[in-house]
């Protein structure tokens, strides 16, 4: 057994790095094992982050845990997630790096790698345990953008790129291998699943939200008012509607599902400045559905007005371009499997996704990190006021002056374009 410093870990967490070094070839009986916390406040909404040396004479790898919780609430919503984002490590992301890697692209073409290495990852639901072990990439000089700020084009820009490669894996393998892509069919939405426990809640919670959206707006803005108010009690039937893979078809892929700045890692050119490398993380709300998920939850949450009135088409034909030369690479054809005709129906179909989304992660986007309350507390909060019945429950996010005035700004900016762009 290897010396344990610092720490005592669970039995589960200690079998899991057990495994990985063993399989990273460190000598039985001869390392150990420190750790540290390995996340700053405001980096993680779902759990917490340990930071483990493995440390054998002369040797040494670190990896980072993801764990679950340690607030029983938090611990129980959470489960569900971890589940899915231990099997999207585990099983569905090999299977499409896999079949990558079998289409032997020649040496110099992009391929999909904007995943973190992912070492082990277990879940059990029912004893609410669960650990993910993988590479930390700040060793690498990755770093996320601040949220708190919308992205600037060239960030956009690249993860435009990547998300175009990472759909094209699907499509490829969908027309090519259906019977071992028909695993990634089944993946659908996690939330969903949430939603059921507490339906009429989450309901009470949207239409805060919308309410907070609409107050956004001018009051003489009545055309706007009267959009948003007609999406304002169905708005958890739109997120449903949206998410529903079998509605995208033939078109459905496997997304990332949760494509918001604190889930993707950036890693920078020589002046700092210019992202060159990205790396998706969090893939905890993964799933089988429309492309455009993906694309708009981005942009409606990451980017701001201004943005998006002169670079909105550009971005959508970087992504295009992107899936159509990577589905070329693959032995696909994007003409015959996703044409341009398509891509705009499931815009005008799913594209208010983005929108509706926005309204819930807004709030969260726009609080700067020193600002945030307690997750813990604020969970707990809210769990309580719904099930006091209180229909003006909300967590309590973008409510501080500064949060406020930003969260006003970038709220009214995507009620304005949404409709401009014709998604609702």
């Amino acid at each position: 057994m290897p010396v344990i410093l610092d720490t005592s870990f669970p039995d589960y967490i200690l079998a899991g790095l057990e495994e990985v070094a063993r399989e990273q070839g460190f000598t039985e009986g001869m390392y150990r094992f420190e750790s540290e916390s390995g996340s700053n406040m405001g980096d993680g909404f779902v759990g917490q982050l340990v930071k483990v040396f493995i440390r054998e004479e002369g040797r040494e790898l670190i990896v980072l845990c993801k764990l679950l919780p340690e607030n029983e609430l938090r611990k129980q919503q959470g489960v569900p997630l971890f589940d899915r984002e231990s099997e999207a490590y585990m099983e569905i992301l090999p299977l499409l790096m896999n079949f990558q890697r079998e289409r032997g692209i020649p040496e110099g073409l992009a391929r999909f790698t904007n995943v973190p290495r992912c070492y082990y990852a277990k879940t059990t639901v029912d004893k609410m345990e669960s650990v993910i072990i993988m590479e930390d990439l700040r060793l690498q000089a990755y770093r996320m953008w601040d949220k708190a700020n919308p992205v600037d084009f060239e960030h956009a820009r690249l993860l435009m790129y990547t998300l175009g490669r990472l759909h094209a894996l699907s499509f490829a393998m969908k027309d090519q291998q259906p019977e071992e892509f028909a695993k990634c069919r089944e993946f659908s939405d996690p939330m969903c699943k949430m939603l059921d426990q507490d339906m009429t809640g989450f309901e009470k919670m949207m239409a805060g939200m919308c309410r907070r959206a609409i107050d956004t707006l001018e009051k003489h803005d009545t055309f706007r008012r009267e959009k948003m108010e007609q999406i304002k009690d169905r708005s958890v039937q739109e997120i449903i509607a949206c998410v529903d893979g079998k509605a995208a078809e033939p078109y459905a892929i496997i997304g990332h599902g949760d494509c918001w700045s604190n889930n993707m890692m950036f890693q920078y050119q020589e002046d700092d400045k210019t992202p060159k490398t990205i790396k998706l993380i969090d893939w905890q709300l993964s799933r089988y559905g429309s492309p455009v998920l993906d694309l708009v939850y981005f942009i409606f949450n990451c980017t701001d007005e201004e943005l998006r009135s002169h670079s909105y088409q550009q971005l959508l034909a970087i992504y295009y371009n992107s899936l159509s030369e990577h589905l070329h690479n693959l032995g696909g054809n994007v003409e015959r499997q996703f044409p341009r005709s398509a891509f705009r129906e499931q815009l005008k179909k799913f594209g208010r996704y983005g929108l509706v989304m926005s309204m819930m992660v807004l709030p969260i986007i726009c609080t700067p990190n020193d600002e945030l309350p307690d997750t813990d507390t604020a969970m707990e909060e809210f769990m309580n006021e719904m099930n006091n019945g209180n229909s003006e429950v909300g967590l309590v996010y973008g409510t501080t002056e500064k949060a406020a005035i930003r969260y006003k700004k970038r709220m009214s900016g995507n009620i304005r374009d949404a409709i401009r762009f014709g998604y609702i």
